[in-house]
């Protein structure tokens, strides 16, 4: 199934001969980038900087790097140096290193911080040198913090004792953007040093490092998580049970049980979270009454968790659960007895399969996979055949991929949906089982579908199928994969390159995936009101940060496109997500949106693009639940609820939106 939290093609970048001699560190040091009195364009009048301005953004939203490395360098205005550094930072092109490297000397603030944030966002290790040493001299507050935050997104071990030093520093933010560095890069060495700043007197760093902690996953850091998850403060309770379960610290199952009595719903969902992470079968009796906790995502979590530490005597009240009022309680307690009770509780939960939401069902029939026995594999048969539901088929063969013991009956049935016209995410499905099943005579079947294209969904099609041939690995599953190299899409030529032992520099791009480029107004969306089934909730949209995506989601608004349009995805203390028209996480408005990765950070409420990789945004959006710093410069920011938070923290699938309003 996809994460549709829902393709990449930059172009290669102008090439500056002597920009290029030598290392970056040393170009760093010996030249001078442009100043904001430059005289090459010192008295450019206001309708020249307009027009460099307007040619940087459609650049940016045709992902080509040709000349903006120039303008950053030698652009006379210090707003179109600026944005000339944030557009080479979305491309995302390696070639763009030694420019934004030596962008770091420019003598305006808001460029240096760019292009710091520029170098993270390219992924490039080559430009860690260059940050290591700007970060010794740089004086601004907020450009240090930018370096910080680009190194913690490389995640060079070589940048460990810097982030260090950060977390000692003076200025509160410059420790906060160090803590949230070190969980992003996830380098052990700097388990110690966060355990020492979780006695930060700043509840801001406590949480910080409790969430980094967590990402890094080092049990030596469990000591200070459980010191943190007494804080008085709610967020930093909440993130240091979630990482407790990270680290898999078995020692903490009594502080997690006593915080199921937390007066805070999401403090009681992720410790819940965390004692199924460490199968504290013992204190499943603590778990069970949060099953009829006030809180639907207490009570789907508590399920999980159930279902994964195997709590026999949990039966009865998850067999109850299958009646509740939420649709993520039902589904959750319906895999959780299947993984308890295995092949006794198909006939159970069968009924809620045709009651769930799309997204829900197939998520529910990718559960039987694992189950033993010939009623599983009888109703997944059955349900993969089905061409009439496509939520239920592709499930049915996601679950098929989980039965290796049975893939002498489910292969000829995933070979039969290769044929004919099937909708395209059964047959990614059906593919990726097929891989992961080890049918190597499907492979010349599966090689045709790399040449899909024409339609959307095909980049999802050609995905699916390297990724089975990636699985098979046989000679001619490689050879097939030789062909993807070029592809328009950079999860697909780099996923191949790694399969055949190539630099995935190598897997250069091809023509660039059309996308839609939405006409920025000149006034702005600013708010979007939704109607939806449990109350109002309004947003404001940053079309500051994000103007392309903000006018993007206006338009759909407008057209009436999220009406009536259900919430197909939620995931407890984590996100809710809307914009799929299929319900299932794999629809679209047919056509895809460059990304405007942005700095604004995931807080309790923030507004973002889904995505299936790069570049592939449209119309799925969500509302994160909590803060999720690791979306951050991955999934494009656009907007912040502004009222109803209330509202975002009852929906479950199914819940619909009635009407979105735009202002």
């Amino acid at each position: 199934m996809r994460d549709r939290m829902k393709r990449s093609a930059p172009r290669r970048g102008v090439s500056i001969s002597w920009m290029l001699a030598g290392s970056l560190a040393a170009a760093l040091v010996c030249s001078a980038p442009a100043a904001e009195s430059a005289p090459a364009r010192a008295g450019a009048s206001a309708a020249a900087v307009l027009a460099d301005r307007n040619a940087i953004a459609e650049r940016e939203g045709a992902r080509d790097t040709t000349g903006l490395s120039v303008q950053l360098l030698e652009n006379g205005s210090p707003k179109v140096r600026a944005e000339a550094a944030i557009a080479l930072g979305r491309i995302q092109n390696p070639g763009s290193v030694p420019a934004l490297a030596l962008a770091l000397g420019d003598k305006v603030v808001a460029v240096r911080r760019e292009a710091a944030f520029a170098l993270g966002l390219v992924g490039d290790s080559t430009g860690v040198d260059a940050l290591l040493l700007k970060l010794k001299s740089e004086v601004d507050p907020t450009v240090r913090e930018s370096i910080v935050a680009a190194l913690g997104m490389l995640g060079a071990r070589s940048a460990g004792p810097a982030l260090a030093r950060s977390m000692r520093a003076p200025r509160a933010t410059e420790r906060w953007a160090a803590a949230l560095a070190a969980g992003r890069a996830r380098d052990s060495s700097l388990v110690e040093p966060l355990s020492a700043a979780a006695k930060d007197a700043r509840p801001e760093m406590r949480w910080r490092v409790a969430y980094a902690l967590g990402r890094i996953g080092d049990r030596q850091g469990a000591a200070a998580l459980r010191k943190l998850s007494t804080d008085k403060v709610e967020m930093v309770r909440y993130t240091a049970a979630r990482a407790l379960g990270d680290v898999r610290d078995s020692s903490a199952a009594p502080r997690l049980v006593a915080l199921l009595a937390d007066p805070s719903w999401r403090v009681r969902v992720n410790a819940a979270h965390s004692l199924g992470a460490i199968q504290a079968r013992r204190d499943a009796r603590s778990l069970r009454p949060l099953l009829k906790d006030s809180s639907p995502h207490a009570r789907w979590e508590a399920a999980v968790a159930l279902g994964a530490i195997l709590d026999s005597a949990a039966v009865l009240s998850l067999t109850a659960a299958l009646q509740d009022s939420a649709s993520g309680v039902v589904q959750g307690a319906a895999m959780a007895l299947l993984q308890v009770e295995g092949e006794r509780a198909v006939s159970k939960v069968a009924p809620a399969i045709d009651l769930l939401p799309a997204f829900l069902r197939s998520g529910l029939l990718e559960a039987l996979g694992p189950v033993p026995g010939p009623l599983a594999l009888e109703l997944l048969l059955a349900r993969a055949k089905d061409p009439t539901d496509a939520p239920q088929a592709a499930g049915a063969a996601s679950g098929l991929a989980k039965r290796q013991p049975d893939a002498a009956t489910s292969i000829p049935v995933l070979r039969a949906l290769l044929q004919g016209d099937r909708d395209y995410t059964i047959l990614c499905s059906a593919m990726e089982a097929l891989g992961a099943l080890g049918d190597s005579a499907s492979v010349p079947a599966i090689s045709l579908f790399l040449s899909r294209s024409g339609k959307p969904e095909d980049g999802d099609i050609r995905a699916s199928a390297v990724s089975a041939l990636v699985a098979l690995k046989t000679a001619s599953a490689l050879e097939a994969l030789r062909g993807v190299l070029h592809d328009p899409e950079r999860r697909i030529r780099e996923a191949a390159a790694s399969a055949l032992g190539l630099p995935l520099a190598s897997a250069a791009a091809g023509p660039a995936p059309a996308l839609r480029v939405e006409p920025i107004p000149a006034s702005p969306a600013t708010s979007a009101t939704l109607e939806t089934d449990r109350g109002t909730i309004r947003i404001a949209l940053d079309a500051g940060h994000a103007p392309r995506t903000v006018e993007n989601f206006a338009r759909l608004a407008r057209s009436g496109y999220f009406d009536g349009l259900a919430f197909h995805r939620v995931v407890p203390n984590f996100v809710v997500q809307d914009g799929c028209p299929r319900g299932d996480g794999w629809g679209g408005p047919g056509y895809a949106i460059p990304c405007e990765y942005n700095a604004l950070p995931y807080e309790v409420g923030t507004v973002g693009m889904a995505l299936a990789g790069k570049d592939t945004g449209g119309s799925q959006w969500f509302i994160t639940l909590s803060p999720q710093p690791r979306l951050e410069a991955r999934y494009t920011a656009f907007g912040k609820v502004v009222l109803g938070m209330d509202v975002v923290e009852r929906i479950m699938p199914g819940d619909r939106i009635l009407r979105v309003t735009v202002r």
